[in-house]
């Protein structure tokens, strides 16, 4: 691994690598550096060419939507006039710079941004194949899981008819659905306005746009049992839909790592065709320069199997005051201490993030261990202890397999705690804010919040994946 002795950002009068070996040597030469990180926000500084930022200090709540998006170019947040035709601009999720007419800068010197050279490796060789045997197991083991766990909760739980996942998205662009071919379909019809936009792209409001199947990444983190149904719809949505859904393919791994979930089939798609369509950017990093559907999952294999089963959990501004939190985590011990401090915290990073949504993306990429001791633990939480408490109600925002706790919120109902009646703008001394839940429908009491998260997970309940489409990509297929 190499790193620039000397990390520049530069406009278009210099050169900006492309190819992600290159560090810069140092002086005399200024070289751009392809590969700064943030050690804020954890992010891969992305860069907008012919464009500067208008002023120093960058509108935090919009810059996720421009850092998402994957026409950051032309975003009204960047100053696109004429006289910036040789400007770049840099941003990252929680900060920008711009570089402006024929200049450039050294990241040592930025005066705010903690920007860092993230080291430059020769491209990875794509991996070889999974063994046919391993493959054929994962898929089965996964769908088998999926069919299998929900199984005994359901069936103590009246159907709910015609019930559908729903997911409020964009402009024109409201997915329901109950099953693997339906889920397909949505993919599909995810990008009415394709032509406006020269690519698979919504739009969130007036201004902003974002990725067509981003709502599927929500799919991902919220619903862990339809991991096999999805996978398998979008490689049908990849096979059937032409080059906007191999775009929308690419640039939906390329932008959210909850993805990682869906290697089982992704995997096997990058594997067997060599399409020629790219993702306009990346989020993540995954897939630089080129940004193809094989160098995506390629990057994505090997940062799962740098980060799978660690055992260590570094939280960036979990701990109080914003401090960064780091323990051990090999356990339900050590899970349950992590869940402590970081509650009693109370800390809600980037101000979207709550006391827990570290736990997602851990449940991504985590053992077998981690998510039945995630259920234990919540499901045996201290009722008296307000900050553990408050910061599962915070959690149940996120809806991330909430039909696993569906016990737990019924014991509540039946017996209600001594908090139930409290405000649910009630918050523990040394937090930063109240739970995100309090801001649900009709919620004006703790009560209020139990209620409406057991709704919504019996709603979950009532849309067990369906699997009515076959596997395209996989072992011995083709």
């Amino acid at each position: 691994m190499k790193y620039c002795v000397d990390a520049w950002l530069v406009s278009l009068e210099y050169e900006l690598p492309t190819d992600p070996s290159i560090a810069n040597p140092g002086s005399p030469t200024i070289l751009g550096c392809n590969h700064l990180v943030c050690r804020k926000c954890d992010a891969v500084v992305r860069h907008a060419d012919h464009r500067s930022v208008p002023s120093m200090y960058p509108p935090v709540g919009e810059l996720q939507a421009l850092y998402d998006s994957p026409h950051p170019e032309q975003s009204p947040l960047l100053d696109s006039r004429p006289l910036h035709d040789d400007s770049r601009a840099y941003f990252c999720r929680c900060d920008w710079a711009a570089v402006e007419l024929s200049g450039a800068k050294l990241v040592a010197h930025l005066d705010q941004q903690e920007w860092a050279c993230a080291g430059h490796a020769p491209a990875a060789k794509p991996p070889k194949p999974p063994a046919v045997a391993a493959m054929a197991a994962a898929q089965a083991t996964l769908t088998a899981q999926a069919e299998a766990q929900t199984a005994e909760l359901r069936k103590r739980h009246v159907d709910v008819e015609g019930a559908k996942i729903r997911f409020q998205y964009a402009v024109n662009v409201n997915p329901a659905f109950a099953t693997a071919s339906e889920l397909r379909d949505c993919l599909l019809a995810s990008y009415p306005d394709a032509a406006y936009f020269g690519g698979p792209v919504v739009g969130k409001n007036r201004d902003d746009t974002a990725p067509a199947w981003g709502w599927a990444a929500e799919l991902v983190g919220m619903r862990s049992d339809w991991w096999p149904a999805l996978g398998i719809a979008l490689q049908h949505a990849v096979k059937d839909g032409g080059d906007l859904a191999r775009v929308a393919f690419a640039t939906l791994l390329a932008n959210y790592r909850d993805t990682f979930a869906l290697l089982p089939w992704t995997a096997p798609i990058a594997q067997a065709e060599s399409f020629e369509v790219r993702a306009p950017g990346s989020g993540t990093g995954w897939g630089m320069p080129d940004c193809r559907i094989e160098s995506i999952v390629r990057d994505q294999q090997a940062s799962y199997a740098e980060i799978r089963g660690a055992t260590e959990q570094f939280l960036y501004q979990y701990g109080r005051n914003g401090a960064n939190l780091k323990g051990p985590f090999t356990s339900e011990a050590d899970l349950r201490a992590l869940l402590a401090r970081s509650a009693h915290a109370g800390q809600f990073p980037y101000g979207t993030r709550g006391p827990w949504s570290w736990v997602g993306p851990a449940l991504i990429v985590g053992d077998a261990w981690l998510r039945p001791a995630l259920v234990h633990t919540l499901s045996t939480i201290d009722a008296g202890d307000e900050p553990m408490v408050l910061a599962l109600l915070d959690w149940f925002s996120e809806e991330r397999d909430l039909w696993q706790l569906v016990a737990l919120l019924d014991g509540w109902d039946a017996r209600h705690p001594a908090w139930w009646d409290q405000p649910a703008e009630t918050k523990p001394a040394g937090w930063q804010r109240t739970i995100r839940s309090s801001h649900w429908p009709e919620v004006s009491t703790l009560g209020d919040v139990v209620l409406e998260a057991t709704r919504r997970a019996k709603l979950q309940l009532a849309t067990p994946p369906i699997v009515d489409l076959p596997v395209l990509y996989g072992p011995g297929i083709s």
